[in-house]
């Protein structure tokens, strides 16, 4: 999962982060259809949140036909033709509206914020 991590500090809810991050790899081609995902166990302890925590991510991911499960094999991306990706745009907005809300809040002026973001961008190579 890279440098995904989770803020505990943020007002977002811990669940509502790691399913939006998810949603985000899953989208923007990061998993590709048929991928296995960590297990729920796997991803827990990556990410030092309850157990529980991921189940619920997971669970709502595949209500949502991003993943589904094989049994007692693990979990997989889903050929997303049949999701609904309209709401996409809108969780990567508000993404970002909490980052640059937080990133405020610390103190950063605009421009500290554009070239924060353009130094991520050019990191993950998403610059050309």
């Amino acid at each position: 999962m890279g440098s995904f991590q989770v803020d505990e500090r943020s007002g977002v809810p811990l669940w509502i982060q790691i399913r939006k991050r998810l949603v985000f790899l899953i989208t923007s081609g990061k998993y590709e259809r048929g991928e296995r995902l960590p297990s729920v166990r796997e991803l827990s302890v990556q990410l030092g949140v309850n157990y529980n925590t991921i189940n619920k991510v997971y669970q709502d991911l595949e209500r949502d036909g991003y993943i589904f499960t094989k049994r007692g094999r693990g979990t997989y991306v889903s050929d997303l033709k049949d999701v609904d990706l309209s709401a996409v745009g809108q969780d990567v907005e508000a993404l970002a509206i909490d980052f640059v809300q937080q990133a405020l809040a610390k103190g950063l002026t605009s421009e500290d914020i554009h070239d924060l973001v353009s130094e991520q961008i050019l990191l993950l190579g998403g610059g050309a």
